[in-house]
């Protein structure tokens, strides 16, 4: 499993695809990888209960590799209560042979 702290900024509430990157200093690349969790589709659960198809993006840039959870599917409208600079914990598993992410608001 991996956990990081992710606060809810323009990028992920504009963005159709809503991105979450996973931040290198709080989830080593590595341990994503052994868990099978890389480049995968990945059911999305936010704090109350919504669903959304998804994907755990691997890709490279300017500044080196990066993952980033994005939303997938036909309806990708994040629900309302989610709200700009909300403080979010992701949870990145493996649950049998499905990969989730829950989003629950932090303390």
């Amino acid at each position: 499993m991996a956990v990081f702290r992710f606060t809810v900024n323009q990028s992920f509430l504009g963005n159709q695809e809503h991105p979450i990157t996973v931040p290198k200093s709080q989830v080593p690349y590595t341990a994503l990888e052994a868990e099978g969790l890389s480049q995968k589709n990945v059911t999305i659960i936010f704090p109350r209960g919504e669903r959304f198809e998804g994907q755990l993006y691997h890709g490279e840039a300017g500044f080196g590799e990066y993952y980033q959870l994005q939303v997938r599917g036909a309806d990708r409208t994040v629900p309302s209560y989610i709200k700009l600079h909300d403080r979010l914990l992701v949870a990145l598993f493996k649950g049998g042979a499905r990969s989730y992410a829950v989003l629950e608001y932090r303390e």
